[in-house]
């Protein structure tokens, strides 16, 4: 809430809403503008909306992994869009959604829902085009740095003045000529390089993840595997008596269930004769704004662990130790999203998980490693929906999970697998930790606190070859702000470098 009183200059008469006033706004509004040199989106590129409404009837999906994406402000992952989440359409839609293509490069900005979100297309060869709620806009080089201004949209500044320019009574909507009329900061051109440069390192490494999953996937599947999850589904099968168990709902014995199973069981091992410990978690309700990670199945549905998103509980709860995690636990979700398993991390040792978790305890990381990316692979997922229960909510028990089935080949790659699943989740948190950097370089020039000359000196430095002026920008960043309190949000420059050179060679 604020209170604030202004002359007759400042009002527009088109705006009489109290949030077109907001002081922050205004204030942030005049800090760039002050900049001395600014552009719009409206002046520094291409700027249209897709106006798709009255061809939604017209959309139709296809399951084809290739075919032509549609995107939705949920595949809005600032500052990239997921282009792998995306929609599939067919060519026949595509084609009727010309006005709304998009290629590498364009930024979409949420326009309705999640006002101001904004994530830039990554390279990528998939067709692409977007909904009626975002707009497109496309940078004139010679004037912005696309990938610059991808890190603008992350700052408060961009938050709060998408916010001042939305309007609307019952949902906002930030309407298209408003968008045109926000104001961008236009640094130098070796400003701009050097913060999209950043932004630029970010899609580069998560493009080496992507790479490296591929590499795993190939690790935890072969031949016999893929023949028996292609097993055609049908609606009746004929178990033979050594498929039988307790189990009489019909989903247990499902022709394809039962052939990745035999085929598991035929060149490997139960997950029993792997384990140390399994256990659930348990459950906490009384949460805080600072305490102790707590891990629910919303930190795991992406397929790795998330914890910036977890709540907290006291560090004074007690808590029992099947609950507490380490780099030797594989983490599966009982209930709710079955077919989730992930490896925790050495970095996130000592976070506690709640009861909807199942926690495999191993004697060697690798083990770990290599079961939970067997169970994340198309016949692990096969395996863990054969074994779940309930009509309501899908859920699978300790004992069924116990006596999955765990492929020898699988084992024989798992120091590998560890490697390639250690390596992945470094690049993604290097990946993550790059954008917020260009977050908060970007805050600080706005703010004051860094100058355009250090980013300069910085920037010409590194195309001479010498990175000490930024590594020392890189030590002045914590995971607060530019110069601020907090740890330092790069804790190994020298892991970094090498993750970047790394995945400039994939």
């Amino acid at each position: 809430m604020f209170a604030k009183r202004y002359s007759t200059d400042w009002l527009t008469p088109a705006r009489l809403d109290t949030d077109y006033y907001n002081p922050d706004a205004i204030a942030v509004i005049q800090k760039v503008k002050s900049q001395g040199v600014y552009e719009t989106f409206g002046s520094s590129g291409e700027v249209w909306g897709f106006g798709a409404y009255e061809l939604c009837n017209q959309i139709e999906e296809s399951s084809n992994k290739d075919a032509p994406g549609f995107i939705k402000i949920g595949d809005i992952k600032p500052p990239f869009v997921d282009v792998d989440s995306v929609l599939g359409v067919t060519d026949k839609t595509h084609a009727v959604l010309s006005g709304a293509h998009v290629k590498s490069g364009d930024l979409l900005v949420s326009i309705a829902g999640t006002i101001g979100a904004a994530a830039i297309v990554p390279e990528t060869t998939r067709k692409l085009s977007g909904n009626q709620a975002l707009v497109k806009y496309r940078a004139n080089k010679e004037k912005l740095d696309e990938y610059f201004v991808a890190a603008y949209t992350l700052s408060e500044a961009f938050r709060l003045i998408t916010a001042r320019e939305a309007g609307g009574a019952v949902q906002k909507n930030l309407y298209l000529y408003n968008f045109l009329t926000i104001p961008i900061p236009k640094p130098n051109n070796f400003v701009q390089k050097y913060i999209g440069d950043k932004v630029r390192q970010a899609e580069q490494l998560r493009a080496w993840v992507k790479t490296m999953g591929t590499e795993v996937e190939s690790l935890v599947s072969n031949e016999a595997m893929n023949s028996a999850c292609a097993t055609p589904e049908k609606k009746h099968t004929q178990p033979q008596l050594d498929d039988l168990t307790h189990r009489l709902d019909p989903k247990y014995y499902g022709n394809r269930a039962v052939a990745v199973f035999r085929q598991a069981k035929a060149i490997g091992m139960p997950l029993a004769c792997l384990v140390t410990g399994i256990a659930n978690g348990f459950e906490e309700r009384v949460f805080f704004d600072t305490g102790r990670d707590y891990i629910t199945v919303s930190e795991v549905s992406s397929g790795r662990l998330e914890l910036s998103s977890a709540p907290k509980i006291s560090q004074a709860t007690q808590v029992p130790d099947k609950a507490i995690i380490h780099e030797r636990c594989a983490l599966v979700v009982r209930t709710g999203s079955i077919g989730t398993s992930v490896k925790v991390d050495t970095r996130d040792r000592g976070a506690v998980i709640s009861s909807h978790l199942i926690r495999l305890e191993f004697a060697d990381e690798a083990d770990a490693a290599a079961v939970a990316a067997f169970l994340c692979s198309t016949a692990g997922r096969v395996l863990q929906h054969k074994i779940s229960y309930g009509a309501v909510q899908p859920q699978i028990g300790q004992d069924e999970l116990l006596a999955l089935p765990i492929p020898q080949f699988v084992l024989d790659s798992k120091e590998q697998i560890l490697a390639l699943i250690t390596e992945q989740e470094s690049a993604i948190r290097a990946s993550k930790a790059l954008t917020t950097m260009a977050k908060f370089l970007v805050e600080a020039l706005i703010e004051g606190h860094l100058s355009e000359a250090e980013l300069i000196a910085a920037e010409q430095a590194l195309q001479s070859g010498n990175d000490q002026l930024d590594r020392h920008i890189l030590n002045r960043l914590k995971t607060d702000g530019f110069d601020g309190q907090g740890q330092a949000l790069f804790s190994d420059l020298d892991q970094l470098y090498s993750l970047l050179e790394q995945a400039d060679h994939s």
